[in-house]
């Protein structure tokens, strides 16, 4: 069986601790080169930099997936760990924002083809 993220709370510390931060003006990004498991994704919405309310943590990790899925082809390192930090408020702000602002931010790391 393959891991299609992150899911443990040791592999978001050691991206954390380890890894490049990259800041947005939504969302903020850390990146480490791991292993040989690919590409692992994996998304936060707390409720300090969200909201108090799970679907809004809900919406903003679905909006952030979704950026994510239409950039995956486009990534340049083939085996990463990434984490995707919200910080804002998903009734408030579209898919194409977050898709712009994770653009940058991977092209600012060097992560990401210009191609698209």
């Amino acid at each position: 069986m393959t891991q299609k993220g992150l899911k443990k709370s040791s592999q978001f510390k050691r991206v954390y601790r380890e890894g490049r931060r990259e800041a947005g003006n939504k969302i903020v990004i850390y990146c480490i080169e791991a292993g040989d498991g690919g590409i692992l994704p994996g998304f936060v919405a707390s409720k300090k930099n969200v909201g108090k309310r799970a679907c809004q943590r809900n919406r903003a990790k679905r909006l952030m997936r979704e950026a994510y899925r239409g950039i995956v082809d486009r990534i340049t390192e083939k085996n990463l760990w990434i984490v995707f930090i919200a910080s804002f408020d998903p009734s408030e702000t579209t898919l194409g924002q977050i898709k712009e602002d994770v653009e940058s931010s991977l092209g600012r790391a060097g992560l990401i083809s210009n191609n698209g």
